[in-house]
């Protein structure tokens, strides 16, 4: 079996940089992450208006869906990419493919455009999101990153959050077409900053792309997410055969995947990344907790608008909570992370915040107040802030500098399919308590009570995985390299 070649020469071995020039590259990361982030919801409230504009109400769905899944596709694909040919160049091109299908969203004239162009502006998202991690890894060391990446994170969830905002105020006084043209400047203004700014290590290699890893990782990923966005659902219920189908080629393709990259020369997703159970428990633990926060973002709203009675932009208002409690957790964790180079515990306290806080809100019902909902949001938040900050810089710290690329790429993989996961099989819970008739309100509020409180389950098994988990310190390698302390990393 032949060997990955991707090197840098050791003169173009990645280094930390001044902060004043680090300050200045976060600004079009942090812009880019939060138009990237912001796509994946902010089509969520405009879809009706959407679809009664183009006349198809019936596939609405399909365009928050056709990004979701392109863009976890090439978190992977463009994760590896970046590690083989350099992460501005690829970058850069990530940064053009979702400008130009944000502009064709913007132009589309029927449904099946809007789709296609929503496929081709996720696949430039899903780069995105994936290199932005990995650069932050290439200029700051472990040991100071977490702060960096705590802001990014910040971001990041203020974008999911803000996305149902937006699109109904946009769909509402302007028009549904905002919402991707508002990407337009922010993006060019970005692209150039980083073609000015960001000097990273020019990379070549011998080995060939991935193609056949790149297909079978297509197909997996297609068939679990239109399971997750189909199935239980009325005309596919999750007995049905084509539920059941798609269910067996999801097993099937997944393991000609492992097979295929446990064979490849220069695989999507190096198998020995899974070798550190660190790296494994970060993955999972990644799952999980976006899972919940997705569970909390969507079907609290919700919850508020069918058991209280209040208004779509009073149940929304009740997001916010949940923002304030992670951007609390992330800026006192980030600077601890940094000054004691320790991470362990943190996984385990926001393992049993979030899942007390859930059970806490399952007992919720249609006279609880807002001291009965307030607080325990904002515990939960900052549970799963600590989730958040933890497990994309355990997992980076846990791989070789040469697999920073596909290790980010990989966990922010199953980031994606936590979110998948945390819409698709609470909402499946969720209808099948409802039943089939118009419940009343006690109906109502006893299925949201079992879904809340399906939650605290998961958060048990992140609990034990945060206790049995090693703890890797984190490191200054980057900076030792810069100063002759220690050997550049050999490829």
């Amino acid at each position: 079996m032949s060997t990955d070649t991707t090197s840098p020469t050791p003169s173009e071995t990645a280094s930390p940089i001044a902060d004043r020039a680090l300050l200045v590259l976060m600004v079009p990361l942090m812009l880019v992450l939060f138009i990237s982030n912001l796509d994946q919801t902010i089509v969520a409230t405009a879809l009706p208006t959407i679809g009664r504009d183009l006349h198809s109400l019936s596939e609405t769905s399909w365009v928050a869906t056709a990004y979701l899944l392109t863009s976890a596709i090439t978190t992977l694909i463009f994760g590896k990419l970046g590690d083989m040919y350099g992460r501005k160049k690829v970058f850069q091109i990530s940064i053009a493919v979702f400008l130009v299908g944000s502009v064709l969203c913007g132009a589309a004239q029927n449904m099946t455009m809007l789709i296609f162009f929503r496929a081709l502006q996720g696949v430039g998202g899903g780069g995105l999101n994936s290199l932005i991690m990995a650069i932050i890894g290439d200029v700051v060391p472990p040991r100071q990153r977490s702060r960096n990446q705590a802001v990014l994170g910040i971001v990041a969830t203020l974008a999911l959050i803000a996305g149902p905002f937006l699109g109904g105020l946009f769909s509402d006084d302007l028009s549904w077409r905002w919402i991707f043209y508002l990407n337009i400047p922010i993006g060019v203004v970005a692209f150039l900053i980083v073609g000015a700014r960001l000097h990273l290590p020019r990379r070549t290699s011998d080995a060939k792309v991935d193609y056949l890893g790149a297909l079978l990782a297509t197909v997996f990923t297609t068939a679990v997410l239109i399971v997750t966005t189909l199935g239980g659902s009325h005309h596919h219920p999750w007995g049905s055969a084509p539920i059941l189908g798609l269910i067996a080629l999801s097993v099937l393709s997944l393991a000609a995947y492992l097979l295929v990259e446990h064979r490849a020369a220069a695989p999507i997703t190096p198998l020995r990344l899974f070798r550190s159970s660190i790296f494994t428990i970060s993955a999972v633990q990644f799952l999980l907790a976006t899972m919940v926060l997705f569970v909390a973002m969507l079907y609290l709203p919700m919850f508020l608008q069918t058991v209280q009675h209040k208004s779509a932009f009073e149940a929304g208002l009740y997001v916010i909570p949940l923002l304030v409690g992670l951007v609390a957790a992330t800026a006192v964790a980030g600077p601890c992370i940094s000054r004691t180079g320790r991470y362990k515990i943190y996984p385990v306290i926001g393992a049993v915040l979030t899942g007390g806080s859930m059970w806490v809100l399952s007992t919720a019902g249609r006279h609880t107040g807002n001291w009965g909902l307030i607080p325990p949001l904002v515990v939960a938040g900052a549970g799963l802030g600590l989730f958040v900050q933890v497990a994309l810089l355990a997992g980076q710290n846990s791989a070789a500098y040469r697999d920073l690329g596909v290790a980010t790429g990989t966990l922010n993989f199953f980031k994606s399919l936590g979110g998948a996961f945390g819409a698709a099989l609470f909402g499946a819970v969720l209808t099948a308590r409802l039943g089939g008739g118009i419940p009343e309100a006690a109906r109502y509020a006893s299925s949201f009570h079992t879904v809340f409180l399906l939650t605290v389950p998961f958060m048990v098994v992140s609990l034990i995985l945060g206790l049995v988990m090693k703890e890797k310190p984190l490191s200054d390698e980057m900076a030792e390299i810069a100063e002759g302390k220690a050997e550049a990393p050999e490829y």
